[in-house]
């Protein structure tokens, strides 16, 4: 079909200010990976153009668990925005969400630009400044009748922002022992295998050849979200999420109404 990028972007950013995200996609219409790609860019470009940031970028979709959870088979990339970033300890009103849910998982920061090949080797930890656990915050909605993974690729996700960890964070070679998320002081998710593609490099080299085939690179400074081992949680008013890594910082949120 003939998909007028432009004017779909133009919709759905007005349905993801009006936190109806997402509405396109409850019609008959049929994406290519490549078309849903080039949409969640022009939804980006209209950010940024009304003065948002691109800071860095996420892997989703990257765990059994997750792919099992939204009924796809194979990982995505999204963009993360300054807008979007919250520090540890923030309280995130509920209502300001799409059906909010959480994933605990952990990301980078680097500290130099990426080729789009990426060659494997203990050397390219280097390219890491640091490592820590990130809260990662979605409108949890889904339109289409049944799974797509082009609804998740054009919907950037279904991100809505991230936490990050308070304090000091580990270094690229940081050994992280398990990953959980809590609730509300219980325990809802652990993972020993934290690294969802193995290890940082092989998250990172995933994404710049991805990125790479969509004219797009890796940056000194960018954040990327590696992906996360466990499911997304569904969160409500009155709720604490608390994300630990150890021995890296830990992660905590609070939800009010």
């Amino acid at each position: 079909m003939s998909v007028d990028p432009q004017g779909l972007a133009r919709r759905m950013l007005a349905d993801f200010d009006a936190r109806t995200p997402g509405r396109l996609f409850a019609e008959p219409i049929d994406l290519t990976s490549g078309q849903a790609y080039a949409l969640q860019a022009e939804v980006a470009r209209l950010r940024e153009a009304r003065g948002e940031r691109v800071v860095g970028y996420k892997l989703g979709c990257t765990s059994p668990a997750v792919q099992k959870q939204l009924g796809i088979d194979e990982p995505i990339f999204a963009r993360l925005f300054d807008t979007d970033r919250h520090d540890s300890e923030t309280r995130l009103s509920h209502a300001s969400y799409a059906n909010l849910a959480v994933e605990g998982e952990l990301a980078v920061r680097l500290a130099a630009d990426l080729p789009p090949t990426i060659p494997a080797g203990e050397g390219c930890l280097d390219a890491i400044e640091s490592t820590f656990p990130v809260i990662e915050l979605h409108h949890y909605v889904l339109r289409s009748p049944k799974p797509c993974v082009h609804e998740l690729i054009a919907t950037n996700g279904m991100h809505a922002g991230f936490v990050l960890a308070e304090g000091s964070s580990g270094g690229p070679r940081a050994r992280v022992r398990n990953l959980t998320v809590a609730l509300n002081d219980e325990i809802f998710g652990r993972s020993d295998s934290p690294w969802t593609m193995a290890d940082p490099i092989a998250s990172l080299r995933w994404l710049a050849a991805r990125l790479g085939e969509h004219g797009l690179g890796l940056s000194r400074g960018q954040v990327i979200l590696t992906g996360s081992p466990l499911p997304l949680y569904p969160v409500g008013p009155g709720d604490r999420v608390v994300v630990e890594a150890p021995p890296l910082a830990r992660c905590r949120v609070s939800v009010d109404s």
